[in-house]
């Protein structure tokens, strides 16, 4: 029996510090007012940024394809949905360029217009959140996201709600959809960052594991970026470091690479 106790005080003590970092946050809030709290974030956003432009570099790297091939592009956004984008330098595999990062853009065009967003929102009318704890390291709830439906832009994996303000901070997950059978895993995480009011991405990393051609790894930074809001008492024209985005760019990001790595390009 003193064995027994000294095993579980054992265990006890293993869970106890394995979930220091997950311990309930002194909110007393429930989940679903966390999670209604980030949806009214979300569109208080949507609603008060008026416009913004920015730039980004997207790269693809994997073994077949030499040195990393890139875009820099120039983004320029209008509210409700209107994006319009300029590739400022580019280099590496012109299959990659066209396959991935111009099909990127054509989706993040697409599902920004304010008649499509709705469809790929983290939101209750989308997915099913589950709450998995208070990380205190990062100053965030944990959310397990599972979709609701089947639209080809929605994600399956965890989101960091700020405790502040309820914005996501984090997303780290996969596509809920296989987009080709040469795909065996997708694992992506996208981060947010705070600038005054308002919320926007800096750093999408993607790894694709390929059946037959290894891993390739899709990276995005966003940088120089200006932003205008209708908020009463808002300060304009500011800069930053990154653009609003549409979660399923993440998603997406990785969807054409197989075809573009499968054999080198001719010269």
């Amino acid at each position: 029996m003193h064995r027994l106790l000294m095993i579980l005080c054992s265990c006890l003590w293993l869970v106890a510090t394995a979930s220091a970092s997950d311990a309930p946050a002194p909110s007393g809030l429930t989940a679903e007012e966390i999670i209604a709290r980030m949806e009214e974030r979300f569109r208080r956003q949507i609603q008060t940024l008026e416009s913004y432009q920015d730039q980004r570099r997207y790269s693809v790297q994997h073994r077949l394809l030499g040195n990393s091939t890139f875009w820099v592009v120039e983004e320029k956004y209008v509210a409700p949905g209107e994006k319009q984008f300029q590739v400022l330098e580019r280099g590496g595999s012109g299959a990659v360029q066209k396959r991935v990062f111009a099909r990127l853009l054509e989706v993040e065009q697409e599902t920004a217009r304010a008649a499509v967003r709705p469809q790929v929102d983290l939101s209750r009318e989308n997915y099913n959140f589950t709450y998995q704890g208070f990380d205190a390291g990062e100053n965030a709830y944990k959310f397990q996201a599972i979709p609701r439906g089947s639209n080809d832009y929605l994600l399956r994996g965890t989101i960091w709600v700020n405790a502040e303000d309820f914005a996501v901070q984090r997303i780290e997950g996969e596509p809920a959809k296989s987009h080709s059978i040469l795909i065996k895993r997708v694992h992506f995480v996208h981060e947010f960052a705070r600038f005054g009011d308002v919320w926007f991405p800096v750093h999408h990393r993607s790894e694709t594991e390929l059946r037959l051609f290894g891993t390739a790894t899709l990276e995005i930074n966003y940088f120089d970026y200006h932003w205008q809001t209708n908020a009463p008492g808002t300060a304009t024209n500011r800069p930053a470091a990154g653009p609003l985005a549409v979660v399923s760019v993440g998603v997406v990001s990785v969807a054409n690479i197989p075809t573009s790595v499968n054999r080198r390009e001719q010269p």
